[in-house]
């Protein structure tokens, strides 16, 4: 997959559309998680509707995702990416 095939994968209605569900779903799960890196993801997303584009280019960059992937492999892409974001929210929010 090409950095053109990425970029326009984020831009695909569909695709946004199926990594925000998968993204809602895993919120309520993760929200109750002990992990803050996952807490403070499914807190954003719960919050915050629609809030999922950090997590769409996150899925969308990730090797072997296409339009044409799984539910299935959408959601073993964001469970990848989860955690990552969620660490780099949490860097954000430290003082440097």
């Amino acid at each position: 997959m090409t950095y053109q095939d990425t970029a326009a994968l984020v831009k695909d209605p569909e695709f946004i559309g199926r990594v925000t569900a998968a993204a809602s779903e895993q919120a309520l799960i993760f929200i109750n998680d002990a992990r803050p890196e996952f807490i403070i993801v499914a807190e954003t997303v719960i919050l915050f509707p629609g809030n999922a584009a950090p997590l769409t280019n996150l899925v969308a960059g990730q090797p072997g995702i296409t339009a044409a992937s799984t539910d299935g492999d959408v959601l073993a892409a964001l469970q990848a990416v989860w955690p990552v974001y969620g660490s780099s929210l949490i860097a954000a929010q430290e003082p440097v």
